[in-house]
């Protein structure tokens, strides 16, 4: 195991997790739906009616070809196709949550999962972040970020990328 994947793991271990300040707080109510994300009755009951779902980004239409779920959706079903879809995309190996919080209006929680894809076979691990904001036991708001180079390359079959990001002019092949 390397030294980064042993940091991080032991990282992980001595996080604690935040407990819900209630019932009703956003992230008592943002771990419910990650319970049981694909059940669209039971996530509509969470949400409300001018619920917004961020995944990945707010507007990509290229990387909407490859993950059609990507971007900005007004509505509960977003949220649920979306969990719908990664589950058809992917095996989900592991969804570990490292860390959370909250505050008065918003939750955030934090961690990593492992993923393989459904049609190569090709296993990738990614952090991801969740953002959600509501109020009452309800929430109107999720975002959900994750390594989407990571994931998106469990896809790629054949071919490669010619970068040049370093401004000082070096470039790389991927």
């Amino acid at each position: 195991m390397s030294t980064i994947a042993r940091t991080r793991r032991n990282a992980a271990a001595t996080v604690a997790v935040t407990s819900p300040a209630s019932e009703e707080s956003p992230l008592a109510v943002l771990q419910k739906i990650l319970s049981n994300p694909t059940d669209l009755d039971f996530v509509k009951q969470l949400t409300t009616e001018n619920f917004t779902y961020v995944s990945l980004n707010y507007d990509n239409p290229e990387l909407k070809q490859v993950m059609p779920w990507a971007g900005t959706t007004e509505g509960t079903e977003g949220l649920v196709q979306t969990f719908i879809d990664v589950n058809r995309y992917w095996t989900v190996n592991d969804f570990q949550i490292q860390d959370s919080f909250e505050n008065e209006g918003a939750a955030a929680i934090f961690g990593t999962f492992t993923y393989t894809s459904s049609t190569l076979g090709k296993t990738v691990t990614s952090p991801f972040a969740v953002l959600a904001r509501g109020a009452n036991g309800k929430l109107s708001y999720v975002q959900f970020m994750e390594d989407t180079f990571a994931t998106v390359r469990s896809f790629r079959e054949s071919g490669e990328y010619h970068i040049k990001a370093n401004p000082d002019g070096s470039e790389t092949d991927i």
